[in-house]
């Protein structure tokens, strides 16, 4: 990480997933001014949990929880897992090990982490004290002299801020970008994010012997079925099973715009059909999610997306997600926002440094190294 800068500046993190709380994090702990925005109304973007509960015959209250988003982290770059290791220790997340039975080659044991006691935690753990604005969606973006602001669907408006940093789908980003830094967001509009349709289901408990499937999505509609209450922390009613179904990329597109209640009947019978010839399911609780922008296309080998995160040192404008980075984008997830994310901070916080260093008397400005690359990105 980059040392201190000792120019205090106020930035906006537009994005309060797994990508904008990392850098929002590593922008505070150096000392800078970062307020956080979103849209939901709560922090962690894909890294969701959601909650049902409905009327059990004796009419009480029957309640799950479903990872219905990102389902698990897997580490595999040396500063990751270090952080990994260090959420672990401070009980944030907590080694998962699932069996998963895939159509080919052969059943694996996967290393991957779970947050604890649900997706989100992560993110409220990274973020710590930084003010973060909820139900907050940004609408445009407005530069004066004495800076950035932000302001929301409703009219509300916050600011100033020296720098924007963008930490959200693409598709989202590029409109906030228009008239502010074209390039970018003709570039961000041509990335492709695939959607996802996801099945939120409690039926009676089963054997079960896979913790998680990856089927055949060649002759199934799902991609991905994981028994939710077998995470650690997590539970499930009493005699009861709760279970995650993925939709895959290419279902999910063709039924983009189907009724929700289509995609519940078409998942509920593709995950039906996963189990033993003859179950008869029993559904005390069925629900489904589209996540509309869930996983980034594969990058092509000339794609705008090659670097981990994008930075406008002139302009004030960062962008980061997990879009971004190339090979690390390809192979998804969590670790890929965190390293964009980390990486934005780092490059604002080197440009800080840099500046700084420039208004300095020659005989006391420090060696600078590797700004070139920290800079690229400017017009």
């Amino acid at each position: 990480m980059s040392s201190t800068s000792q120019v205090t500046a106020r930035v906006a993190v537009i994005g309060a997933g797994i990508a904008g709380a990392t850098c929002a994090a590593s922008l505070s702990e150096a000392g800078l001014a970062v307020t956080l925005f979103d849209k939901a109304r709560g922090t962690g973007g894909r890294m969701a949990t959601r909650r049902a509960e409905w009327p059990a015959a004796d009419g009480s209250l029957v309640r799950a929880e479903f990872d219905h988003g990102a389902q698990h982290i897997q580490a595999r770059h040396p500063r990751f897992k270090a952080a990994m290791r260090r959420a672990a220790a401070a009980g944030i997340v907590a080694a998962w090990a699932p069996r998963v039975h895939a159509a080919w080659p052969a059943p694996v044991q996967r290393e991957s982490w779970v947050p604890l006691p649900q997706m989100p935690a992560l993110a409220r753990h990274l973020i710590g004290e930084t003010p973060v604005h909820l139900g907050f969606q940004v609408q445009r973006l407005q530069r004066s002299g004495d800076g950035w602001r932000v302001v929301s669907v409703d009219g509300s408006t916050e600011g100033p801020f020296d720098q924007v940093l963008l930490a959200m789908p693409p598709a989202q980003a590029a409109v906030l970008l228009a008239g502010h830094h074209d390039r970018w967001a003709d570039g961000l509009a041509a990335l492709r994010m695939e959607p996802c349709w996801t099945l939120m289901a409690v039926t009676q408990d089963l054997d079960w012997p896979w913790d998680a499937c990856e089927p055949d999505i060649r002759r199934s509609p799902l991609a991905w079925v994981a028994r939710n209450d077998r995470k650690p922390g997590r539970s499930a009613p009493s005699g009861m099973a709760t279970w995650v179904a993925h939709a895959s990329a290419a279902w999910s597109a063709a039924q983009l715009e189907a009724s929700p209640a289509a995609v519940q009947a078409a998942l509920s019978q593709a995950l039906a059909a996963l189990l033993p010839m003859g179950t008869k399911l029993q559904w005390h609780h069925r629900a489904v999610q589209r996540w509309r922008y869930a996983v980034p296309a594969q990058p092509s080998a000339t794609s705008v997306a090659d670097s981990e995160c994008w930075w406008d040192a002139r302009r004030g404008l960062g962008v980061c997600g997990d879009f971004l980075g190339g090979a690390a984008a390809s192979a998804g997830g969590v670790e890929a926002a965190w390293r964009s994310g980390d990486e934005l901070a780092d490059t604002l916080l080197a440009a800080l440094d840099h500046e700084t260093a420039a208004a300095r008397p020659l005989d006391e400005q420090p060696r600078v190294q590797g700004q070139e690359r920290f800079l690229a990105h400017a017009a």
